[in-house]
């Protein structure tokens, strides 16, 4: 995760000077580190849905990928 962030970073500066160059070099060059922290930003929101997402509300993931564990509690019955 520590390489996503920067380089969302450098993308969301590089696209925010190009699409802001025709109302001068000025406010392209000092539109970069506000648009690229931003998208860093942005980033980081979706992986955290993203990885919460993956665990479900109150669900433990270790135990929904085991299924000897689950295997094992019905053949004890």
């Amino acid at each position: 995760m520590a390489i996503v962030y920067p380089v969302m970073a450098l993308i969301g500066g590089l696209v925010s000077c190009v699409l802001l160059w025709p109302y001068g070099a000025t406010v392209a060059l000092l539109s970069m580190p506000f648009a690229g922290s931003l998208l860093a930003l942005a980033a980081a929101f979706m992986i955290y849905r993203r990885t919460t997402g993956e665990t479900g509300q109150g669900r433990d993931r270790a135990v929904t990928m085991d299924r000897t564990r689950t295997l094992r509690t019905t053949e004890s019955r």
